[in-house]
């Protein structure tokens, strides 16, 4: 899925970028950064300064409907050989169908630009099937293993490296929202200063991501059983005044269920485990490491205990407890 994305989105700004101009553009997906990314390039050089100012619109689906845009469309440029309309959150637009004769018979001078921030579109209308002739892009959601990979892709593509685990810790730690990633990257690559190595210690002093004491050695302390250790990041992990305990029982609960499959695989060899559960090397490590020391009725358990640690972190059964408590009770129940 993240090359499928990366090279339709490759392939749609190249044609921007080398002015050759489809008349409708339909931007549409649960990952935003791509839209925002083709949205925000069009806006800024398809026209110069001089042309914008009678020949670019932009527009909210909030605040406008499909009248209005599709009369701006059928206008012709002013002293410029194209126009922009630019239809932001496009998703909040009504009576789409109503676009349906504007895409069979578009004007040839305007780039529309729909950016529709909307996981489902039914392709089974007409007004979509209008579409098929123009650009259609779907943004997709990566999946968690395929972000560590999109991350180091983003640095190659500057110029810059980071290891495998340091991106899997930067993954871990921010989530799936590219956008957030892609801004959190150009932070480190800005403060670099001719050196073109993205290193553990940079995560750390940049992001604010610590290399040692984070949940992804948390549960690589878990996998091993070594208590000790899980309890002495635990610790560290506890006094950020960034911690959460949801954050923490959302990683805890994927763990120990994607174990419990592991185990139930019976897979022993590393490469076919990361080929079948589309894990990167560190995490098939780690989920191998637990299978082999937890018993399935250990895994039911550990997931059962969490389940109830969620709840208490939410109120329930818990008049008091921080989250940095709640973290080290679960780690005792746990271990």
């Amino acid at each position: 899925m993240a090359a499928e994305n990366s090279s339709d989105f490759n392939k749609i700004l190249s044609g921007l970028k080398a002015r050759k101009f489809a008349p409708v553009y339909f931007l549409f997906g649960a990952e935003h950064y791509y839209i925002d990314e083709l949205s925000h390039y069009a806006e800024q050089n398809i026209l110069n300064e001089g042309e914008k100012g009678f020949n670019q619109v932009v527009l909210y689906g909030k605040d406008t409907d499909t009248a209005t845009i599709i009369n701006h469309a059928k206008r012709f440029p002013m002293m410029a050989d194209h126009q922009v309309i630019i239809v932001k959150e496009a998703q909040n637009l009504k009576n789409l169908e109503e676009f349906e004769a504007y895409f069979e018979k578009p004007v040839p001078s305007t780039i529309l630009i729909i950016c529709y921030k909307k996981e489902k579109l039914d392709k089974r209308t007409r007004v979509y099937k209008t579409l098929s002739k123009h650009v259609v892009f779907e943004s997709k959601k990566l999946y968690d293993n395929e972000l560590p990979a999109w991350i180091e892709h983003y640095l190659k593509s500057r110029g810059f490296s980071i290891s495998s685990r340091s991106a899997g810790l930067i993954a871990d730690s921010l989530g799936s929202d590219l956008g957030k990633i892609a801004n959190e990257l150009e932070k480190l690559m800005i403060n670099k200063d001719g050196d073109t190595q993205i290193t553990d210690t940079d995560v750390e002093l940049k992001i604010g991501i610590s290399k040692e004491f984070n949940i992804f050695e948390l549960m690589g302390a878990v996998a091993l059983k070594n208590s000790g250790r899980a309890m002495h990041i635990a610790h560290h992990m506890g006094k950020n005044k960034d911690f959460s305990i949801i954050a923490a029982l959302i990683n805890m609960n994927n763990f120990f269920s994607k174990t419990y499959m592991v185990k139930q695989s019976n897979i022993k060899d590393q490469g076919q485990l990361q080929r079948k559960f589309g894990l990167n090397y560190y995490q098939a490590k780690d989920y191998m490491n637990a299978a082999s020391r937890y018993s399935a009725d250990e895994l039911e358990r550990c997931i059962r205990i969490v389940h109830e640690y969620d709840l208490k972190s939410k109120g329930v059964n818990n008049a008091s407890a921080s989250h940095d408590e709640l973290l080290k009770e679960i780690l005792l129940r746990i271990l």
